[in-house]
């Protein structure tokens, strides 16, 4: 099995909802093994784990640091290049090409578009590998052409997996110049190291902030009830720490 993989499987294992599970799983076995004291905490740990990740304080708590890192792109700031990362998408032919994508690949280029339509000579470049008859990067160059860019003006990159991958393939394209580089908020601090570790520094341009000023305080009491969402954000920030702890391993 190849690192990449590796890697993958990991990070869903001990994400914060199959850590749960798997507090729970062996609260069972020890249940059955009469080893009653070991299984409530267990249980207890559990039950922990799940109130810390799926209510709002700690998730926007970690978050709000780590997405107010860098400030929202300054249009007045000219760029050769504007370049988006990757997220997700899935091809299905029946739905209409805007509702094919995840969110954070929208968020991400239209950020892009709107810092293009500042730069009237800048370039787009588009970035993302998928399993799906079309890569990510092929679906936003679509729907870019779609929103009236032309495509003269698009790059593509196709062939990276994740982002260490595509900070490597996209360097040909835009060394020696100025670009905007658009991604998630949360992922924009490792997608940073990665390309100033190999010599190229972009201008940040955070999108898809998930903690927003109004969630500082909530007067309503139901707003700090276990809700999905926070669940969702406390993913994210341990998806990053993971990737980002993987860099230092490596000495990256």
């Amino acid at each position: 099995m190849e690192i990449f993989t590796l890697k993958k499987l990991a990070s869903m294992l001990i994400m914060p909802l199959p850590a749960v599970i798997i507090c729970l799983c062996l609260s069972s076995i020890l249940f059955y093994l009469q080893r009653r004291k070991w299984a409530f905490y267990c249980q207890g740990l559990a039950l922990g784990l799940l109130l810390l990740v799926a209510t709002p304080w700690l998730p926007n708590t970690l978050l709000r640091d780590l997405e107010q890192e860098y400030h929202q792109f300054d249009l007045s700031q000219p760029v050769d290049y504007v370049v988006i990362l990757g997220c997700g998408h899935t091809n299905d032919a029946t739905l209409p090409i805007t509702a094919q994508f995840q969110p954070c690949s929208l968020y991400r280029l239209v950020e892009g578009l709107r810092i293009l339509k500042h730069n009237s000579n800048a370039k787009l470049v588009t970035s993302g590998y998928s399993k799906e008859p079309f890569s990510n990067a092929e679906m936003m160059k679509k729907l870019a052409i779609e929103l009236g860019i032309s495509s003269s003006r698009i790059l593509m990159q196709t062939k990276s997996r994740d982002t260490e991958e595509e900070v490597t393939k996209l360097k040909p394209l835009i060394q020696n110049s100025s670009f905007a580089l658009v991604t998630s908020a949360t992922h924009m601090h490792r997608s940073m190291r990665l390309f100033q570790n190999i010599g190229l520094y972009p201008l940040a341009a955070p999108t898809e902030h998930l903690v927003r000023l109004s969630d500082k305080g909530n007067s309503d009491w139901w707003g700090y009830l276990p809700h999905s969402t926070n669940l969702n954000k406390s993913e994210r920030y341990w998806y990053e720490v993971m990737g980002n702890t993987w860099l230092t391993l490596k000495g990256s």
